[in-house]
C-alpha cells in the first residue's frame, strides 16, 4: 500500500519499532489535556499508524479510533487494543460533528493537507479541536537525515505543508482559537541503531530515495561514526497547529 507520493505504508508500519515513543506520547497527552478527553468522548487519529497515540486517548476513558490507509498499520493498532479502520483522510468514515478531537501526528503530509483538514472540520463537534503535529520549515532544511541524504531536504519541503498554510486553512474552515507552538525533541540513539532504522525505512522520505543514495549516505555516516555503539544525538523540530470548532449558540 503506497500513499500519493509513493511511500510504502506497510513498510513504514514495520519500521515503527525504530521510532521513539515517549516524546510522541507527551504530544498526545497535550492534545488530550487541551480537549479534556474523558468517557463518552471520541478521539480520531488520522494516519494514526500502530495506535500509540490513540492509546493515550483511550487511557483517558475516551473512545479512540485510528483511521489509516495501511492494512498493516490498522492490524498493529488493533493488536495494541485500539479500534482501527482502514480509511482515507480525504473521506473519514464518521458522521458530521461527532469527534471531540481529530488528531494528526506527522501524517498530514501523506495526503492533500487542505482536503484532510476540511474532513477534520466536518467531523469535529462544536467545541472540539483539530490538532496537527508537523515539522517546522527550518527542521526540513537542516535535519540530521538531510545531512547524510541531501535530497531529503528538497523532498521534505515539497511533501510537508507549511504550518502557516495549515493555520490559514483552519481559518478558512471557520475554526477559532488558533494556536501554533514550536517544540524541539532531542533524540539520542546508537550509531548502529540509526543505521538499522534507516535501512528499515523508519522515515517515509527514505522510501523515495534510490538504493544508491541510501548506501552513499550510510557510507558517509559510518565514516563519521565508526563505532556502532557510540551515541548519536540530533534534534527534531516540531510545529503544532491547532484550533477549535466554534460552539453552538446557547
Amino acid at each position: 500500500m503506497t500513499d500519493d507520493s509513493g511511500v510504502d505504508l506497510d513498510r513504514l508500519a514495520a519500521a515503527y519499532s525504530h521510532r521513539g515513543e515517549a516524546a510522541a506520547a507527551l504530544r498526545a497527552v497535550q492534545a488530550a489535556d487541551a480537549t479534556h478527553l474523558g468517557p463518552a468522548m471520541l478521539a480520531v487519529d488520522v494516519g494514526g499508524g500502530d495506535g500509540r497515540h490513540a492509546a493515550v486517548f483511550s487511557r483517558r476513558g475516551a473512545t479512540a479510533l485510528v483511521v489509516d490507509r495501511s492494512q498493516a498499520m490498522a492490524r498493529a493498532a488493533r493488536a495494541s487494543g485500539v479500534s482501527a479502520v482502514v480509511g482515507d483522510g480525504a473521506a473519514l468514515p464518521l458522521a458530521d460533528g461527532t469527534a471531540d478531537l481529530v488528531y494528526f501526528h506527522l501524517s498530514i503530509h501523506h495526503g492533500p493537507a487542505e482536503v484532510w483538514l476540511a474532513e477534520a472540520g466536518r467531523i469535529v463537534r462544536p467545541g472540539g479541536r483539530v490538532w496537527v503535529w508537523t515539522l517546522s520549515r527550518e527542521h526540513l532544511r537542516t535535519s540530521f537525515l538531510a545531512r547524510w541524504f541531501p535530497r531529503v531536504a528538497e523532498l521534505d519541503e515539497q511533501r510537508f505543508p507549511d504550518p502557516d498554510d495549515l493555520a490559514a486553512a483552519m481559518r478558512r474552515l471557520g475554526l477559532i482559537d488558533l494556536e501554533q507552538e514550536a517544540v524541539t525533541e532531542e533524540v539520542t540513539r546508537s550509531a548502529g541503531a540509526w543505521v538499522a532504522a534507516v535501512r528499515a525505512g523508519f522515515v517515509s522520505t527514505l522510501h523515495l530515495l534510490d538504493p544508491a543514495e541510501i548506501e552513499a549516505g550510510l557510507a558517509a555516516f559510518t565514516v563519521a561514526h565508526p563505532d556502532a555503539a557510540a551515541p548519536v544525538r540530533y534534534s527534531l523540530g516540531f510545529r503544532r497547529v491547532s484550533a477549535m470548532r466554534p460552539s453552538l449558540p446557547s
